[in-house]
């Protein structure tokens, strides 16, 4: 009986420690922040989009799949438009960054700048693993 209650509270001692998602894990999630541009080729007749990274951006992450929570972290990307998030253990991730906007008024001056962000939910199912592919796609504003 006794050895049954020193097995029973050692296996109630494994499923007790259950560790969230956050950091002190081996996964890492990269991603990049791409901004592009469309115009009409009047030479050629048709619509040119190019795309370029961008820098100085900030990238923000939450340990959970709640929108609503306050960020835990947040990274400024690279001169090549990435980021990354290292050390998380498994679980579920939230990770955004906003997008600049502004409205012109009818003279094509701006008048009103604001900021609205854009999401991307990152489930990390294994340990030693990379989630890469969290890349934001932006249009930007002219």
């Amino acid at each position: 009986m006794r050895n049954f209650l020193i097995i029973c509270a050692v296996a109630f001692g494994f499923t007790a420690c259950e560790k969230t998602a956050g950091e002190g894990g081996t996964s890492v999630i990269e991603g990049k922040i791409i901004y592009f541009t469309s115009s009409y080729n009047t030479i050629t007749g048709i619509v040119d989009t190019h795309y370029y990274p961008k820098s100085g951006k900030d990238v923000y992450i939450i340990y959970s799949n709640d929108r609503e929570g306050l960020y835990d972290d947040k990274f400024d990307t690279d001169y090549n438009g990435k980021f990354h998030f290292e050390y998380l253990r498994k679980g579920d991730y939230t990770i955004y960054t906003y997008v600049d906007s502004f409205i012109l008024n009818n003279s094509g001056n701006q008048i009103v700048t604001y900021d609205y962000p854009i999401y991307r939910d990152i489930q990390i199912n294994t340990n030693n693993s990379t989630n890469m592919a969290v890349d934001f796609i932006i249009e930007k504003n002219q």
